[in-house]
C-alpha cells in the first residue's frame, strides 16, 4: 500500500490525523508533518529524517496544505528526484480517505482520477431558509440527493436481471449504527463492503423527508439508497432481486436489528457499529462504540441467539468482536 504524508503549516496535520484516524483506524503507514509549531523539529529536519526511513521501491504520496507554500516548496525539493513518489498541493477529507484505505499502490491516473472526484465533495448544501439558498439550489449542477427509486430498485436494476434469480444466500450485511448514513459508512464501509446499495431501515426517518435529506447527501456516487419503515424493508429484502446485489441494511438500534432478524434469516453478517452515544440513562458498555441499554443488551442477546456470529466491529480495519463473548446470560 502507497505510504502517505500530510504536511502543513502550524497544527493542521495534527488536526487531520485526529480526523482521519476516526475513518480509517490508526494502523495505516501515515507520516504527519507540522511546520513552525514550537517545540516540534525543525521541517527540514523532520523531512529529512522521513526519507531516510523509507525505501526506494516504497511509493510515497505527499499533502500539502497550500499549492507554492514554503512545506509545499521544501517537500518538492526533497522528493523531486524520487522514484514512485507523488506531490499534492491542496487536499480534503475524501481526497485523503479514498487514498489512505488503498491496499494497492496508485497509478498517476488513479490519483488524478481521485482528485477529481475529491473535488466534487465541496460544494454550498441548499438550505430551505432564504432567497439566495433557494437560488443557490436551482444553480447547483451536483446532485444533493439520491434519487430514491421504487422499493426493489435499490437491491436490483431490472433491466439486467430477471425476477426469478435467486441466489442461495443474500449478499447483505446488517448493521447497528445510530448515525445511520454519515462519514464513515459513505467513504469506508461502502468500499470495504463493495455496496451496489443502501438501506436505512427507520420508521421515524422513514416519515421525515428533511431527515431524509441529510441523509442521501452521503451516499457516495454509485450507491442505491432507499429509506424505508422496518417492517418494509424486510419484505424488500425477501424479493428474489434483493439476493443478486450487495447490500447494506442500516438500523439505529438493536432492538431495531432484533425486529428485522426475527423476519429475514440469512444475512451474511451482523455488524454492532455504533450505539449508544446518543442515549441517555444508565448502560453497559461492551466496547468504546457500544454501550446499551437494559433493552438494548436483552436485544442483543436475542439476536445473537439467532445470528452468533453477530460481530462488535466500529471500522472494517477494526477487529471483529463476537457479540456473544461481551454478553452474559
Amino acid at each position: 500500500m502507497p505510504r502517505l504524508v500530510i504536511a502543513s503549516h502550524g497544527l493542521m496535520a495534527q488536526g487531520i490525523q485526529s480526523t482521519l484516524e476516526l475513518f480509517v483506524g490508526s494502523d495505516r503507514p501515515i507520516t504527519y508533518m507540522s511546520a513552525y509549531v514550537e517545540g516540534q523539529l525543525d521541517i527540514d529536519q523532520q523531512i529529512t529524517e522521513y526519507f531516510q526511513s523509507v525505501e526506494d521501491n516504497d511509493q510515497v504520496i505527499i499533502f500539502t496544505d497550500l499549492f507554492g507554500g514554503s512545506v509545499n516548496q521544501k517537500l518538492l525539493l526533497a522528493a523531486n528526484e524520487r522514484p514512485n513518489t507523488f506531490l499534492v498541493a491542496g487536499f480534503n477529507l475524501p481526497l485523503l480517505i479514498e487514498v489512505a484505505v488503498s491496499d494497492e499502490e496508485l497509478t498517476q491516473e488513479q490519483l488524478t482520477a481521485l482528485i477529481e472526484t475529491s473535488r466534487q465533495s465541496l460544494q454550498q448544501v441548499p438550505l430551505t431558509n432564504g432567497e439566495n439558498n433557494e437560488k443557490s439550489k436551482r444553480e447547483t449542477q451536483q446532485p444533493v440527493v439520491n434519487e430514491e427509486r421504487d422499493p426493489a430498485a435499490v437491491a436490483v436494476d431490472d433491466t439486467q436481471l430477471s425476477s426469478s434469480a435467486h441466489a442461495d444466500k443474500l449478499m447483505t450485511t446488517l448493521r447497528v449504527d445510530e448515525r445511520l448514513i454519515h462519514g464513515q459508512i459513505a467513504m469506508v464501509w461502502s468500499r470495504a463492503l463493495h455496496l451496489d446499495g443502501i438501506i436505512v431501515a427507520n420508521d421515524e426517518v422513514a416519515d421525515n423527508e428533511a431527515q431524509q435529506m441529510a441523509l442521501k447527501m452521503a451516499v457516495p456516487a454509485g450507491v442505491k439508497v432507499l429509506i424505508r419503515p422496518v417492517d418494509e424493508v424486510a419484505t424488500i429484502l425477501h424479493d428474489p432481486r434483493a439476493y443478486q446485489k450487495r447490500l447494506l441494511v442500516l438500523v439505529r438500534t438493536v432492538q431495531d436489528a432484533w425486529r428485522l432478524t426475527q423476519k429475514v434469516s440469512d444475512f451474511a453478517e451482523i455488524n454492532i457499529g455504533n450505539v449508544g452515544k446518543s442515549v441517555n440513562g444508565e448502560k453497559r458498555t461492551l466496547t468504546q462504540f457500544v454501550m446499551l441499554t437494559e433493552k438494548e443488551y436483552e436485544a442483543l442477546k436475542a439476536v445473537v441467539s439467532l445470528y452468533p456470529h453477530t460481530a462488535l466491529q466500529n471500522l472494517p480495519s477494526d477487529k471483529k468482536l463476537l457479540a456473544k463473548d461481551k454478553i452474559k446470560e
